[in-house]
């Protein structure tokens, strides 16, 4: 296997490549209903490059969760803190951007697969240990943007009786739940219901229209 640091741009393209190709059928099919043959034939190399890169599916499936939790930290979260100061603001934008990108999915594949790391995580952490502990990190970054949020909305004394890590549990929970319900009954809908349950929590009068995603 090669190291990163070691690797030519072609090569980093290759192997990029693998990875978000071993990523979106992971996330579609699962690790288990995926085999190297398919990454290798999606990704359009032969099988002994996923070697060159991985060792084996699971150093492959351990890659796609880090991968996974950066591009939702830079993707989701990251931009709503940017775009707005206030907690209602940014629940609005995480839940406007996660809404679209099922939205998008289920235009295109006519199926919603849910949270690409709790997905895996919650597959694999019997059998891969070291995956279920980097999910439990990846939330765990997560936790500390809802953390903010929580903490700014009991310091405005929107949501009483709550503490701040309490309150940031919870809208950890809502996210979850949103994700699960909306790949269950294949409805991207039910990410705003959740979205709006957590706007409620904080004591936010805004909401999220079901027509169109817009705040109301």
């Amino acid at each position: 296997m090669i190291r990163s640091e070691e690797l030519s741009p072609k090569a980093e393209a290759t192997r990029t490549r693998v990875l978000d190709t071993a990523a979106g059928l992971f996330w579609r099919r699962n690790y288990h209903g995926v085999s190297l043959d398919e990454v290798a034939a999606q990704a359009g190399v032969n099988k002994a490059t996923i070697y060159r890169y991985y060792l084996d599916k699971a150093e492959l499936v351990t890659a796609v969760m880090a991968a996974n939790g950066e591009k939702v930290i830079a993707k989701v979260f990251e931009p709503a803190f940017a775009a707005s100061a206030s907690p209602e603001g940014r629940l609005c934008a995480i839940y406007q951007c996660l809404y679209r990108a099922q939205s998008s999915l289920a235009d295109k594949e006519d199926d919603v697969f849910g949270c690409p790391i709790a997905g895996l995580a919650l597959e694999l952490g019997q059998e891969l240990p070291s995956l279920r502990e980097s999910a439990r990190e990846i939330f765990d970054r997560v936790e500390s943007y809802l953390l903010i949020i929580a903490s700014d909305a009991v310091a405005e004394g929107k949501a009483s009786g709550w503490t701040d890590t309490a309150l940031a549990r919870t809208l950890v929970q809502l996210l979850h739940g949103g994700f699960a319900s909306s790949r269950l009954s294949v409805e991207p809908i039910r990410m705003l219901e959740a979205g709006n349950a957590s706007l409620a929590l904080i004591g936010s009068k805004r909401r999220l229209s079901y027509q169109t995603g817009e705040i109301q």
